[in-house]
């Protein structure tokens, strides 16, 4: 039984996604050191994330434990997502200087 996408596909599409979000934070208005910040959490989740699909893929023998998993984590990963996306808007727009100017 083959599922849409595979458990070494998971660590693939965070990846590419956890780049997305760094490239936003570079394009946004944002101050460095909340920059870095936000990229050290990022990288610091990504890598728990990465290791919890690494642990249930050698670990979990059965499959339908699996593939539940495989759901929570992925919702977990969009919820993340979601979370950062929201955080850099706000971030932006608190920080953006024609805000304070226009007072």
């Amino acid at each position: 039984m083959k599922e849409s996408n595979n458990w070494s596909d998971i660590g693939k599409e965070i990846s590419k996604n956890i780049e997305k979000i760094f490239n936003k934070l570079n394009e946004n208005n944002i101050s460095d050191d909340l920059k870095n910040s936000i990229k050290e959490t990022i990288e610091q989740a990504s890598n728990v994330i990465t290791q919890i699909v690494s642990n249930v893929e050698s670990t979990i023998a059965d499959e339908e434990i699996k593939s539940e998993s495989k759901k929570i984590i992925i919702d977990i990963v969009y919820e993340f997502e979601n979370s950062i996306t929201n955080v850099t808007k706000k971030f932006s727009e608190v920080l953006k200087p024609s805000n304070h100017e226009e007072e």
